[in-house]
């Protein structure tokens, strides 16, 4: 259920009340419940894919569990295309997936529709798309319902075609109510499609309030610089500021045909919300995870963005990774925009899967894996991810290896998605 709340300093102060616990509980409570802790694996399983509907086996799609040390990769049919769109959920143990999607339907273990899951993001690059892969780099973000034992809340982001730009802009914020109990443990939608914010919007975040009893949601509105942010809750979401931090090239460009907003999100310590603009760059800005607040946006211009531009955190939070076609690039968060940020620590060595010329395999979509790496889908179908090895330490040592990490069978440009589980709480004094 959604609930609107005109929220002002008072309701902030109020929560910064509410989140701050006394260190002495917090210790006890790490070593009593241990297993709290250990049970945040949801993001430990990875589905990539192609076509199943191809003779081919090699097309066929696969998995990848990070329960391994490298990760293991191993061939998995399912009778669902994915492609760029993999969103997975898998149980707190991080060994069993409770549900995936693939942008059309939302799917159960069993690989079949889950109950009341047809349908997401239904709009018209729904129909477009329909029945192949629903193309979108924005796989989504699912979380556990705070408060509600095995509930989850799956937040999506429909995209929606416009006819008078070039740029295919996301079609606002949706989420989906999903109860594992339901159809005898294989899950039921209990909503779908419930609009949390209906216009053109950035991509989405997600972190843990302080105390970790509920989360932040933060998103953008598209072509300029108003920000909204919800305390998410047990009992439901909750409206709790919407700010304008304008940063510099928003003066410049103020038209939509000037804007393609393409990823967000928090850093893996929640201190910082970024959004990555393709046609010029990443707004950065400082959150307070007490107060659920925004403050001090700052602008870093990016010449070269591509469609297949990302952006990843390093699992620090000092730096951000932002890849074109064929750079890698190193953005370091402690530096103004003026002190000379950026490093291209990769460039594309120009190979070629197959020998598909023109179709290169250059750097795609990327994220963070759980174990401390970033993986980067190719451009074209491939059997390898690019790895940023050691993401924490600044330029050539951060360990850029292209083609690191070699799947048993073709990935169309799939990675996984996923908010930071595993955060701590912190005390808010």
């Amino acid at each position: 259920m959604l609930k609107n709340c005109s929220c002002n300093g008072k309701r902030a102060l109020t929560h910064r009340t509410n989140y701050a616990k006394p260190v002495l509980w917090v210790f006890l409570f790490s070593f009593l419940l241990p297993q709290v802790g250990e049970s945040q694996n949801h993001d430990y399983i990875w589905y990539y894919g192609y076509n199943n509907d191809w003779e081919f086996p090699t097309f066929h799609g696969g998995q990848i569990s990070f329960h391994t040390n490298p990760p293991t990769a191993s061939p998995k049919y399912r009778p669902v295309n994915m492609q760029l769109y993999g969103h997975v959920m898998a149980d707190s143990a991080g060994t069993e997936v409770l549900y995936y999607s693939n942008g059309l339907h939302i799917y159960n273990r069993e690989n079949e529709i889950m109950l009341n899951g047809d349908t997401i993001n239904y709009n018209t690059w729904w129909e477009i798309c329909y029945p192949n892969p629903y193309i979108s780099s924005s796989s989504g973000l699912s979380i556990p319902y705070p408060g509600r034992q095995n509930e989850y809340l799956y937040f999506h982001q429909p995209i929606e075609p416009r006819f008078d730009t070039v740029f295919v802009p996301m079609d606002g914020v949706s989420y989906t109510h999903i109860d594992m109990q339901g159809d005898n443990g294989l899950g039921e939608v209990l909503s779908k499609n419930n609009k949390l914010f209906d216009g053109y919007s950035s991509p989405l975040g997600l972190t843990k309030t302080a105390d970790n009893s509920g989360w932040w949601l933060v998103h953008g509105t598209f072509a300029d610089s108003i920000y909204y942010t919800y305390l998410i809750d047990s009992l439901g979401i909750h409206l709790t500021s919407v700010d304008t931090l304008p940063a510099s090239y928003y003066n410049l460009f103020d038209l939509p045909l000037f804007h393609d907003y393409r990823h967000a999100g928090f850093s893996p310590d929640g201190t910082k919300f970024a959004v990555f603009d393709n046609m010029h760059g990443i707004v950065l800005l400082d959150f307070d995870r007490c107060a659920g607040e925004l403050s001090n946006a700052r602008f870093y211009g990016i010449d070269g963005a591509s469609a297949s531009s990302s952006l990843v955190y390093s699992p620090n939070s000092r730096f951000i990774y932002h890849n074109n076609s064929g750079q890698l690039i190193q953005l370091d968060t402690k530096l103004l925009p003026d002190q000379n940020p950026m490093d291209t620590i990769a460039n594309w060595d120009l190979y070629y899967y197959n020998n598909w010329y023109p179709f290169g395999n250059s750097f795609g979509a990327g994220a963070l894996g759980p174990d401390g790496k970033i993986y980067y889908a190719n451009t074209n179908t491939s059997s390898h991810f690019h790895v940023v090895e050691r993401p924490n330490l600044p330029g050539q040592a951060s360990g850029v290896r292209q083609y690191g990490f070699r799947l048993p069978t073709v990935n169309g440009g799939t990675v996984s998605y996923a908010p930071n589980y595993r955060l701590e709480p912190i005390d808010c004094e």
